[in-house]
């Protein structure tokens, strides 16, 4: 038998010139693929972040969009006609044009805290109001609703069925504001105890500054006291130790509790004013 010409093992191996060229291809291939998913990956990023810009701005040019109707919500006290009037949206206005600038207009509005315009379908607007919170009557020395941050409202505490503490005056106002610091920091405390101790605070028909130092709390009639002192550092802690001190008696004719010591209550009975 006649051997064969070639070895097997050559058969079973390329050469090494068609091995580089067979492997030279193949990576200039990959490298070619590489780039073209780079590419669309480029793409689809630059797209994505460009559509929120030029998809709301062409939208707002279709007539379809156009507002036809305005809804205000979360007013209480504020007029929803005012809202609109303030906003002043233009009679070409569309649901994707940018609301900061409605929505910077109502904010002047003496009464409004927040608010937050959004589309509501193709052709309504929302505007969601957040409307100042008073949180006492100020006499200066008209009564006048004050903000925790002794900001006085324009309302009228009868026509808005405000039942709020009443701080005596007269106290000093600069504009719209109330002036004196050590009320400022009165109304500030209400505006906790209102958060905090709501149930007290609507005990409350009248507080101010005691003539030994803190606060003084002139409390409705039942309210199981009718005066609470408190100190102007911890107010709220004070408050709970009466609170637990009036529920260890029995006798509820107290006619004044006194937390401005530390870790104690001192009580007067009523009849011994």
């Amino acid at each position: 038998m006649i051997p064969p010409v070639w070895d097997l093992d050559d058969l079973a191996r390329p050469a090494a010139d068609e091995d580089g060229e067979r492997r030279a291809p193949r990576s200039r291939r990959m490298t070619r693929r590489g780039r073209r998913q780079l590419l669309v990956v480029l793409i689809a990023v630059a797209t994505g972040f460009s559509v929120p810009i030029w998809v709301p701005r062409i939208l707002a040019t279709l007539p379809a969009f156009r507002i036809e109707e305005v809804r205000v919500v979360g007013t209480n006290h504020a007029r929803p006609d005012q809202v609109r009037m303030l906003a002043a949206i233009a009679p070409d206005a569309s649901v994707w044009d940018d609301p900061r600038i409605w929505e910077s207009r109502v904010r002047e509005h003496p009464l409004v805290r927040e608010a937050t315009a959004r589309r509501s379908g193709f052709r309504a607007l929302e505007i969601s109001v957040v409307e100042e919170r008073p949180v006492a009557l100020v006499a200066t020395p008209e009564l006048r609703p004050a903000t925790r941050d002794g900001r006085l409202l324009p309302l009228d505490p009868s026509s808005a069925g405000l039942d709020l503490p009443i701080i005596p005056g007269p106290v000093e106002t600069d504009g719209d504001f109330v002036a004196d610091p050590r009320m400022r920091e009165l109304i500030a405390t209400l505006e906790r105890m209102d958060r905090t101790r709501r149930d007290f605070i609507s005990l409350v028909s009248e507080v101010g500054p005691a003539d030994e130092g803190g606060y003084r709390f002139l409390l409705l009639p039942g309210a199981g006291a009718d005066v609470v002192l408190l100190p102007r550092e911890d107010p709220l802690g004070a408050l709970d130790r009466v609170s637990i001190a009036l529920g260890q008696i029995e006798d509820r004719r107290i006619a004044r509790a006194d937390a401005r010591f530390t870790g104690q209550v001192v009580m007067t009975r009523a009849e011994a004013r």
